[in-house]
């Protein structure tokens, strides 16, 4: 049988997000909402860097907050947790971690809704992908992207087609990025004009598609490609940066691509 959430304890460096219950003279007291009904404690050194003259000018009740838990005492039931410690990145990530799950679930129980399948239907296809994949959310996307990995979850042959539609119609397949470099020279009057018009012919190779052009070191720049898939990004990597060289070569430049970084030629 599952663990519940309310027989669970975080790991001591586990970002947890919850939702400030109250706050006192010393800190604040955090639900923890992944956690059932634990609660933990936020104290003041671990609010900000800086000098906290009030509370409420960081944290308010009904808050919901990220926070890097700290210390946990399994004994005493006691869960230290910090905010100061959370970067913006970490922050953004947790965020959107949950939002994914929480969209994973309703996704499920709009499943369960459609095709009237039990609770124990439902926990079923869940732990299925759980089996296979790192949460549910990495799973449905992985099943979009390729929808022959759902004959991975070994589930209803009535329920597939409904699922697979489902899942197409309500998640977007993640996008991949492919990075290659070239390195571009020109000894030409307007030799650095000529290499400029030549980053600008692989960055607009592909409207459709973000390709961003980034300068290294002289003579070098990074290609990174955005695309649906990677036989997709590495076709525009590759063409992307032919339009580009060929451009400079007919203006007597010299232009070679490097697919690492490691093998750009020295200067």
């Amino acid at each position: 049988m599952a663990e519940r959430d309310s027989e669970r304890y975080p790991e001591e460096g586990e970002l947890v997000i919850g939702t400030v219950d109250s706050i006192f003279k010393q800190g604040a007291f955090i639900s923890l909402d992944e956690y059932g009904d634990k609660k933990g404690m936020l104290h003041l050194s671990e609010i900000s860097p800086k000098w906290v003259r009030n509370i409420r000018d960081y944290v308010k009740e009904g808050q919901k907050v990220v926070l890097l838990v700290l210390k946990v005492n399994l004994d005493r039931g006691h869960i230290d947790l910090s905010l100061r410690r959370v970067t913006d990145a970490q922050r953004k990530e947790k965020l959107q971690e949950i939002k994914q799950k929480q969209r994973s679930v309703k996704l499920l129980e709009q499943l369960s809704k459609e095709l009237k399948l039990s609770e124990e239907d439902v926990a079923s296809i869940k732990e299925k992908i759980l089996k296979n994949y790192d949460s549910l959310y990495a799973g449905l996307e992985t099943i979009v992207a390729d929808n022959s990995e759902m004959d991975k979850l070994d589930i209803e042959k009535g329920w597939k087609p409904h699922f697979l539609d489902l899942i197409n119609s309500s998640i977007k397949a993640p996008l991949v990025n492919v990075t290659g470099y070239v390195c571009f020279r020109s000894y030409m009057g307007d030799g650095v004009g000529d290499i400029k018009e030549s980053l600008v012919k692989i960055r607009d190779y592909d409207r459709d598609h973000n390709i961003e052009v980034s300068y290294i070191s002289a003579p070098v720049y990074r290609i990174n490609v955005t695309a649906e898939d990677y036989k997709t990004a590495e076709k525009i990597l590759k063409n992307s940066t032919e339009e580009g060289i060929k451009y400079l070569e007919e203006h007597n430049g010299i232009g070679e691509f490097h697919r690492k970084l490691a093998e750009k030629p020295e200067k």
